[in-house]
């Protein structure tokens, strides 16, 4: 945006704020004003500029404390600007309506915004040009590289969330009661969050009752478990699920602009290989088809691809799966694979990670222990959130609640001991960045294997019942995943098989089965 341009800008912004008796950007104002500058030419003439002519005025005009008269001001920059039409008009054009008080503070609120933008377009020119110049002329100087590297990153990302448009990407939502239908689209997602329009379900039915129905998009899950306990196998199921039991829940700009709506899956641990196993036994099982791991080798490559693509796309999701060497990335280059996507005509419907804190803290704030995966955790989710994307990440649990098993709680049970009392590894606060916390245990229990699942915290207004917070299913026989009943009947309970009819009765029915 060119002098002239902010110029016009300013002049409008310092018209409306003294309609509005409002002097508190009179600060950013002098600022912006201090950046501009003529060529070496003309600055020793600068009055005798346009560019130099206006600045002169708004200088003038910042030192009236009442309302300026519009008339006059429009007849001081004709002559002011006669030689320069163009610009005369386009700050004719931005005094000429008046407007009641609310459109004038919305006014004023956009210009600021523009304001602010131009300024730290001008903050991150000056630092890129004070690199520039110390590397090709004083290099010697600096010292150590990777440390003034460091420090020039450090200025360059406040200034990050530069945009070209009025839209303030740190605003995910806005009401404004002058605006009746900001209010509309408030209360329609208020209907919608009750009535569970707009929700992924599980594909388990203790998991929709404690969860109010499934996921909601903008929600940030955690999957909290020890090592080896399932957590994989926890949010690869729930991947197939809401692929399989879902179709897309579009927004209307979505559709309107022709978007794919993306199931993301991004490993930092397992391979692909692994992944993609686990899915067709797992959908195979659930159709009645169970495969042993040493099936695979007499399958052809033909029908195993044909078939989980079929599977996992037939409801119209796109999916994508990667997996990635954690220690090559950081959260900021997590977040532009998404733009990447994004920009290749994606809407994010599901971002999983297999797991997030295997990432690096890099740019992140330090401070007391754990602090810094906070903060990368608090950065993602609100990427996602803004973007009404469900993220989904394992969250590795300490020694601490390991300890609890040593000191004998039962194993059924440990899930419930554990609930939002911070036993996340590397990380107590993990909860507070959460909207929906759920613990997962895999235990044997009279040489059958169990899933326990408990849910924390959740970030919604409504309570439900204690009964729904935990339930346990079971693992059909080995190497089957616990299998979906969101079409049938409910499998989850919440006591043990007690009596030794009732374990004579399970080990037979899996020996028939």
């Amino acid at each position: 945006m060119d002098s002239r341009t902010i110029l016009a800008k300013i002049v409008a912004l310092i018209y409306r704020t003294r309609v509005l008796g409002n002097f508190e950007n009179d600060d950013l104002i002098k600022t912006i004003l201090g950046t501009i500058k003529t060529d070496t030419a003309e600055a020793n003439f600068m009055s005798n500029t346009p560019v130099g002519r206006m600045k002169d005025v708004c200088h003038t005009l910042l030192s009236e404390k009442e309302a300026i008269p519009k008339q006059n001001l429009i007849a001081q920059f004709s002559i002011l600007l006669e030689n320069d039409p163009k610009l005369c008009d386009v700050v004719r054009e931005s005094l000429t309506q008046d407007h009641d008080e609310g459109t004038n503070k919305r006014i004023v609120t956009n210009l600021v915004k523009t304001l602010n933008n131009f300024y730290k377009e001008h903050l991150a020119a000056e630092i890129f040009a004070k690199a520039n110049y110390d590397m090709r002329f004083n290099r010697s100087k600096i010292g150590n590289f990777a440390d003034y590297l460091q420090n020039t990153i450090t200025q360059l990302e406040p200034l990050t969330n530069i945009l070209s448009s009025m839209k303030d990407p740190a605003v995910v939502g806005e009401v404004d009661f002058e605006n009746p239908e900001s209010l509309d689209h408030v209360f329609n997602e208020v209907k919608n969050l009750n009535s569970n329009t707009g929700v992924y379900k599980f594909g388990w039915q203790g998991m929709n009752r404690m969860s109010q129905g499934g996921a909601r998009r903008g929600e940030t899950v955690g999957v909290g478990a020890l090592q080896h306990k399932y957590k994989t196998g926890f949010t690869l199921s729930a991947f197939a699920q809401f692929a399989t039991l879902n179709k897309p829940i579009m927004k209307q700009e979505e559709i309107a602009q022709g978007k794919k709506p993306l199931l993301l899956r991004i490993s930092f641990e397992d391979n692909l290989t692994n992944n993609l196993q686990f899915l067709y036994q797992y959908l195979k099982a659930n159709e009645g088809q169970p495969v042993n791991p040493k099936d695979f080798v007499n399958l052809r490559t033909e029908d195993l691809r044909d078939y989980i693509m079929q599977r996992l796309t037939v409801n119209g999701f796109k999916v994508k799966m990667l997996r990635v060497d954690p220690s090559q990335w950081t959260y900021s280059t997590l977040l532009n694979k998404l733009i990447e996507l994004e920009a290749e005509g994606y809407s994010i419907h599901l971002l999983m990670v297999d797991y997030l804190f295997m990432l690096p803290t890099t740019g992140c704030v330090q401070g007391p222990t754990g602090s810094d995966k906070r903060d990368m955790l608090r950065r993602v989710r609100n990427f996602c959130s803004a973007r009404d994307t469900i993220f989904m990440t394992p969250f590795q649990l300490s020694t601490e609640a390991k300890q609890l098993l040593r000191n004998g709680v039962p194993e059924h049970n440990f899930v419930n001991e554990i609930a939002e009392k911070g036993y996340y590894d590397g990380c107590k606060t993990v909860d507070q960045e959460l909207d929906l916390e759920i613990y997962v245990h895999v235990f044997t229990y009279k040489r059958k294997k169990y899933l326990a699942v408990r849910r924390g915290k959740h970030r919604l207004p409504t309570v439900i019942s204690e009964e729904d917070l935990y339930f346990m299913l079971r693992f059909p026989a080995l190497n089957i995943p616990v299998l979906e009943d969101v079409n049938g009947d409910d499998t989850s309970f919440t006591k043990l098989p007690n009596t030794a009819g009732e374990e004579s009765a399970a080990i037979l029915d899996e020996m028939l089965g």
